[in-house]
């Protein structure tokens, strides 16, 4: 692809089957002179990457931006674009490509998964200010009905790929964060990450043992030890996103992750619980997710649980019935704005195993 041509990339979702009319309306992208606020509707015979171009980039492709006019629509591409970490929400600077190590003069990134609509860039090295401070949520808020579910580990090759046949027989996009190790020792085996790669699902960097380690030295071995098995086996970027083993922290943590070009840790706004003993019933989960679920949510599952991988076919019709869509949490930013739960506290699956 000619990057210098399109600056927008946009990441293809599919979404739940069976859906043909999505009410929107998207926040407007910062610029120096905003753009009217739109509703976007869906037409009963659109298919879903026209609907998602109209809606990152509204009037036929013109992000409005005065310093690039001229955008518009060639071989399905926005040209005129400025969209450095292609995230469908425009870089608004000089117009020149906002490529490479070297950005342009005026060009600033906008952060990928943070929400940074001022573009703000106070010490003009060209990276936007909000890249370089760690920014935690777990929920984005919105009252269109999406929803991110995330996956934890990755121990048991089996169980993850019934859950990608789930995901994937629902067009449903979603969020991994597996363990380096499982990898390393082939628990997990190349095609399966593979398989996630091209069902447009999202990776975010989990720590190679399930853990952060003893000091910075180590946690940044267990960060950077994950990173060319995903690269390598499947051509996965981890960065920027980032999620502590069970929400582990330690003083140096956050550092460590800045240093090694993590600005994200993404936790989640319901836990399903899925690794408690006794285990719960599929059926429990499904009566505890399809109750507790709000727009926005971000959903932690395991991938090892026995119930899991039954569960979540479960899940999605019932989510779906409710008019839920499923997307990864990169995309979940453009429904709404990151923040986190009121006490810091995740809604639990827990009460709904005791019944």
């Amino acid at each position: 692809m000619n990057f210098r041509l399109a600056h927008a990339v946009l990441v293809i979702l599919a979404f739940g089957c069976g859906h043909t009319a999505l009410h929107i309306s998207p926040a407007d992208p910062a610029s120096p002179v905003d753009p009217p606020k739109q509703v976007v509707e869906a037409r009963p015979d659109e298919p879903v990457m026209p609907l998602l171009d109209r809606l990152k980039f509204p009037n036929d492709c013109d992000d409005g931006n005065p310093l690039t006019p001229d955008d518009t629509t060639i071989n399905g591409l926005c040209v005129g674009i400025v969209d450095a970490d292609r995230d469908g929400t425009p870089n608004y600077g000089s117009g020149a490509p906002c490529i490479g190590p070297d950005l342009p003069e005026g060009c600033v990134d906008n952060c990928r998964y943070v929400y940074n609509p001022d573009q703000l860039d106070g010490d003009g090295d060209g990276l936007g200010d909000a890249c370089e401070t760690l920014t935690e949520w777990d929920h984005v808020k919105t009252d269109v009905k999406v929803v991110a579910l995330t996956f934890d580990d990755g121990y048991n090759d089996s169980k993850l790929n019934k859950i990608i046949d789930a995901l994937n027989a629902h067009g449903a996009r979603s969020t991994f964060f597996l363990n380096g190790l499982y990898l390393s020792e082939k628990t997990l085996k190349p095609k399966t990450l593979q398989r996630i790669a091209d069902g447009g699902h999202l990776c975010g960097n989990h720590t190679f043992h399930h853990k952060l380690g003893k000091g910075p030295g180590e946690t940044q071995r267990e960060i950077r030890d994950c990173e060319p098995l995903f690269m390598n086996l499947a051509g996965i970027e981890l960065k920027p996103l980032f999620r502590s083993p069970a929400y582990e922290r330690r003083l140096w943590r956050d550092g460590v992750l800045l240093k090694n070009g993590y600005n994200v840790h993404l936790k989640a706004s319901l836990d399903t619980q899925d690794w408690t003993n006794p285990p719960p019933s599929p059926e429990q989960m499904v009566e505890c997710v399809a109750a507790e679920v709000e727009p926005g949510d971000i959903i932690l599952f395991h991938v090892g649980p026995n119930s899991t991988p039954k569960a979540i076919p479960l899940i999605l019709e019932a989510l779906a019935e409710q008019g839920y869509y499923f997307v990864t949490a990169a995309d979940l930013i453009y429904f709404g704005v990151p923040a986190t739960a009121e006490n810091d506290t995740a809604k639990s699956c827990t009460p709904y195993y005791s019944k």
